[in-house]
């Protein structure tokens, strides 16, 4: 696996939902390459290649499906909460649930965000101001003194 350094991980199984969020994530000019993982088992796997491997390193940020194949939203967050070297990485929940359980969920697993996949074009962009917003925060605890 060769990763860059800069990277957000994208777990999402929707090939249109892949293509609308580099969509939002370029008009934003968000600056990483992304990884798509389509199935929660490999994002699992993923998580645990990086805890295993000490030259790999974790995703700035993780944009997650909560309906992913083979493993759900919330396997995924547990797994991802539990590893040793990201357990700290931001997420932000994408989904198109309106359920209350699953936003919990989100929280109880200290999702940074939830962002409800729009209808229209311009609202899924606002991604984007999301993305940039927290990368920026976290490049801003990093560089401090």
């Amino acid at each position: 696996m060769t990763v860059s350094s800069r990277y957000i991980l994208l777990a999402e199984d929707n090939p249109a939902d892949v293509l609308l969020v580099r969509e939002a994530l370029e008009d934003r000019a968000v600056n990483c390459e992304i990884q798509v993982l389509a199935d929660g088992e490999r994002v699992v796997q993923f998580i645990q290649q990086i805890d295993a491997d000490s030259s790999l390193p974790c995703p700035q940020l993780v944009l997650l499906d909560l309906n992913l194949p083979k493993r759900n939203g919330e396997e995924i967050l547990k797994s991802l909460r539990a590893s040793e070297r990201c357990g700290q990485t931001p997420v932000v929940i994408l989904t198109s649930s309106e359920s209350p359980r699953d936003e919990a969920n989100a929280t109880r697993y200290a999702a940074l965000h939830y962002f409800r996949k729009p209808a229209s074009l311009n609202q899924f962009m606002q991604l984007g101001d999301v993305v940039n917003e927290i990368i920026g925060r976290a490049q801003t605890i990093v560089s401090r003194p």
